[in-house]
């Protein structure tokens, strides 16, 4: 549950899809007996929540994936599942006893068999103490271990399993010899620092492979190299600037395509996930410079666009906000009537020169359905009011003060900053020119109905 609690966080929401194409992966599912109201598939990192009918029915489409080794849950209870596109999937079971009933109808459901009953096993913390040589030959027979109990499940026909699996295997295993600095000087010699017999080890995982690109274990090991064999960065601390200096290196040493934009889009993906969209331009140029197939543009946008609240066409984050005489005031109170915001403080220069402009422009469309609305991110509220008992500034004037989650929420960094929303409360421009700009009067004079 822990994992997939983590999971949740980073939650993609995936459409049923209403037809299917011939390389789309089809999933039906049908459960006896249901008590809970969804099954959840994760693969990659994507979260499906799949809502099943009172009778316990669903058809899931996963469409653009080439082969995805996944979890299912019900409830806390997981199993593990793997398609292909082109697949055709029933999955039952009963909903009081979810691990003993379920069975997966398909062609790969001998390949659902093997992995629901065999485990790979890491490596116990005590070889981490061995010596590197003994412990790389304690990482080969874990693998060679393993390779073994593949071959005698004689996977071989079904689809491209058994090439995915050997990845997984492979790098499975190899994440410990990655570890391995950090293991031995924990457990043997805080002073040990790996010398070049250590980065020969793990320069033999350093591999492009178009199929193993879509095995979870091996994009984190070949990002983890693009770290540990960067020398010239190798030192640099921080998850974005690792995140970005790792992204350099895979633009500049991997030669597929497919393994270049897979593994950049991962990095890119991965991180906007976690930590959102401030401050990302470095990798959004390395990640829109390199990354051009469609369906990981696609995911990647939809992720960022979780972040991006104030895009145009969204409604507009909401605002709490007073007057002079301390009336709350909110965007609603401004529905029916297009909204040019102007977010300033007393203390911004470049502020104060766009006041008058925004007088005049104030004047030039009084009687027109358009509010010209000052939101202070003042820190002293008595220098804003003071200001506005002038009589100097225009149109409705409030404070909404330094903290505010609208400002926050249009990740606004300097000021001042111009917003126009429609009447609805919906973005028009959220970077909208200056009133000083010949360009505001006539996008104002365009707009419908105003």
């Amino acid at each position: 549950m822990k994992n997939y609690l983590l999971l949740m966080w980073i939650f993609l929401a995936c459409a049923c899809a209403s037809s299917t194409k011939p390389d789309d992966i089809e999933i039906t599912f049908d459960v006896q007996h249901p008590t809970l109201r969804q099954v959840v598939l994760v693969y990659q990192m994507t979260v499906c929540e799949i809502p099943l009918d009172e009778q316990g029915h669903a058809v899931f489409t996963l469409r653009d994936v080439e082969a995805a080794h996944a979890r299912l849950f019900y409830g806390q209870q997981e199993k593990q599942v793997y398609v292909e596109k082109g697949d055709r999937v029933r999955i039952t079971f009963d909903g009081n006893d979810y691990l003993r009933t379920f069975k997966f109808e398909g062609e790969k459901a001998p390949v659902v068999d093997y992995l629901n009953s065999v485990t790979l096993m890491p490596l116990a913390e005590e070889n981490y103490a061995l010596p590197l040589t003994e412990f790389v030959q304690k990482v080969e027979q874990k693998e060679q271990e393993s390779r073994k109990l593949l071959d005698a499940h004689q996977l071989g026909n079904i689809g491209k399993f058994e090439k995915m699996e050997e990845g997984r295997i492979r790098y499975g295993f190899g994440s410990a010899l990655i570890m391995y600095p950090v293991g031995y000087a924990y457990s043997k010699d805080s002073t040990y620092r790996p010398g070049q017999a250590y980065y020969d080890a793990i320069r033999a995982y350093w591999v492009e492979d178009e199929d193993w690109v879509d095995v979870r274990e091996y994009r984190t090991i070949m990002i983890e190299l693009a770290h540990v064999l960067d020398e010239a960065n190798r030192n640099v601390a921080g998850y974005y600037p690792k995140a970005v200096a790792e992204m350099r290196y895979i633009a500049d040493n991997v030669r597929s395509e497919k393994v270049k934009q897979t593994l950049l889009h991962h990095i890119a993906a991965s991180h906007v996930d976690q930590f959102g969209i401030k401050d990302i331009t470095d990798m959004e140029n390395i990640y829109h410079t390199y990354v051009k197939d469609t369906a990981l543009l696609a995911d990647y946008k939809a992720k960022f666009d979780k972040w991006d609240l104030a895009s145009p066409g969204k409604p507009s984050p909401d605002f709490e906000a007073v007057d002079v005489d301390g009336k709350e005031y909110s965007l609603k109170d401004f529905k029916g009537k297009y909204v040019y915001i102007d977010m300033w403080a007393t203390w911004c220069a470049p502020c104060k020169r766009e006041l008058p402009f925004l007088k005049k422009l104030e004047e030039r469309f009084a009687g027109k359905d358009i509010v010209f609305l000052g939101l202070s991110i003042d820190y002293d509220k008595t220098k804003w009011e003071e200001r506005v008992k002038s009589g100097e500034l225009a149109g409705v004037q409030l404070h909404i003060g330094p903290q505010s989650s609208f400002k926050r929420a249009y990740n606004i960094d300097g000021i001042p900053r111009f917003i126009l929303l429609d009447k609805e409360g919906k973005i028009i421009n959220n970077n909208m020119s200056r009133p000083s700009s010949e360009d505001t009067e006539h996008v104002l004079d365009a707009l419908e109905g105003i």
